[in-house]
């Protein structure tokens, strides 16, 4: 019975050490860059941790949240500190309003005067739900109590970052462009901007058919435009945008786009209503678009432009004229370069998960075998120890 029961040990621990090992391989702490930080007060906040920095959905049920922060002189009881998780066009959420924003509150009991925990159940109840994908913001902020600016932050027991994959947009049907006319459109179905992030650069070729040109400024702009309800500063009164960016970089034959330039000149990171973007001719020389890469992108299905405000396209096709004379929306396909990444990483995942059931299949192994043994076998009271059973002798031959 003791070798039994010592089989059956090993194998339990066999089995939790391997399904340790798979759930640790995907659990990581994430320090939260806060350089950027700034004085709170009167209800402001001195970081904002958007999407694109830090994926909320990669929380889970262990991970707990430690600010660091400094208030000064205050010495008060009360935290000086909220955590806000924010979240617009939100479908998920009890507690999103009726335009689908929420701003939830975190408190916590478990602070001191210079740091403050907070906890998964605390997000949960404050947020609503335990369904992440819709939170765009994480944000500390300052209760009014002191100035405060937050000095550090840690979330722990976070899954691993999704991989980023990189997209091509075919333009094979890019046309001449001149004097401010439009040499390929994109429309959001085809790339929605929300699935950029900090780390994106928009990369694009182009041929221009004078040799000579004047390169004193680029020869080719990015322009984001908003059929309506924009959420830029920058928007007209009706609710429409159309706003310019120029290229980081640009030769003769290429131009690379920010994201950080595209976040300044719209106004905001939200880019959840922005309908359509084009790459422009400035008129320095007539240009067409031969290629169009977007890198650092989070998959498709992780975009969160505002379904709700989807326009036909006869309308957006009346809006991008409203904003210049020529503009053709490119029939663009998708590729995926990231795939084989993606398919390296689910062979991992198999290879682990195979591993798990080799192991367990090994400790029913062992405890089949040590049963098989036992059964074999019967306590000798004279021998005081377990024997082989007695065969039971032939038969007689009749």
């Amino acid at each position: 019975m003791k070798k039994l029961l010592k089989g059956m040990f090993c194998a339990a621990v066999m089995a939790a050490a391997a399904v340790s090992t798979y759930v640790t391989a995907f659990a990581e702490d994430v320090n939260i860059d806060v350089s950027e930080a700034v004085e709170s007060s009167k209800w402001g906040q001195s970081i904002t941790v958007n999407k694109a920095d830090f994926d909320a959905e990669r929380i889970t049920k262990d991970s707990v949240i430690k600010v660091a922060f400094d208030a000064g002189d205050y010495s008060g009881e009360e935290l000086p500190i909220e955590l806000i998780f924010q979240s617009w066009n939100n479908t998920t959420s009890p507690n999103a309003d009726k335009k689908g924003g929420v701003w939830a509150k975190i408190t916590t009991d478990d602070f001191t005067e210079k740091s403050a925990t907070f906890t998964y159940d605390a997000i949960v109840a404050a947020y609503g739900t335990d369904d992440f994908s819709e939170v765009q913001a994480i944000c500390v902020g300052d209760t009014d109590l002191a100035p405060v600016t937050c000095k550090g932050m840690i979330i722990t027991n976070c899954t691993k970052a999704k991989e980023t994959i990189n997209v091509s947009i075919d333009c094979s049907e890019a046309k001449r462009a001149d004097n401010s006319n439009s040499s390929i459109s994109v429309k959001y179905d085809v790339f929605d901007m929300t699935t950029l992030t900090q780390k994106s650069k928009i990369k694009i070729t182009y041929a221009l058919e004078n040799k000579e040109v004047d390169l004193s400024k680029a020869p080719v702009n990015l322009a984001v435009q908003c059929f309506k309800d924009s959420n830029s500063p920058f928007a007209n009164e009706d609710g429409t945008a159309w706003i310019a960016i120029e290229p980081e970089s640009f030769d003769e034959k290429s131009a690379v786009f920010d994201y950080n330039a595209i976040v300044d000149a719209y106004g905001t990171a939200d880019f959840s209503k922005i309908d359509m973007f084009h790459f422009r001719s400035t008129g320095a020389d007539v240009m067409t678009i031969k290629s169009l890469e977007i890198t650092d992108c989070v998959s498709a299905d992780k975009g969160t432009h505002a379904k709700e405000e989807e326009v036909s396209e006869d309308e957006s096709s009346e809006a991008a004229e409203s904003a210049e004379d020529t503009t053709s929306t490119a029939a663009a396909a998708v590729s995926d370069s990231g795939d084989s990444d993606k398919k390296e990483k689910g062979s991992n995942v198999v290879f682990i998960i195979i591993g798990i059931v080799a192991g367990v299949a090994i400790a029913i192994g062992v405890i089949f075998a040590i049963l098989t043994k036992q059964s074999s076998q019967e306590y000798d009271i004279d021998k005081r120890r377990m024997v082989s059973k007695k065969k039971p002798k032939s038969k007689a031959k009749w």
